[in-house]
């Protein structure tokens, strides 16, 4: 599974792969967060992305063949 992530100012995405993608919403200071979890192996690593500098949020399943 993937997730791009679209931010303002740049037109190539931030790629987040693994077996499990979670994409959350997080309020910190009264700022919106889009928190993105993502689960490889057994293991997993959280980002926070401010939700203002988000211009779109895109999933791609890829199927192994």
């Amino acid at each position: 599974m993937e997730v791009h992530i679209y931010l303002k100012g740049n037109k190539v995405p931030f790629i987040y792969k693994g077996d499990r993608i979670d994409v959350l919403d997080f309020v910190m200071n009264n700022i919106k967060y889009k928190q993105i979890r993502y689960f490889k192996k057994g293991f997993s690593k959280s980002e926070l992305v401010e939700e203002e500098s988000i211009v779109k949020i895109v999933k791609v399943d890829k199927v192994d063949m």
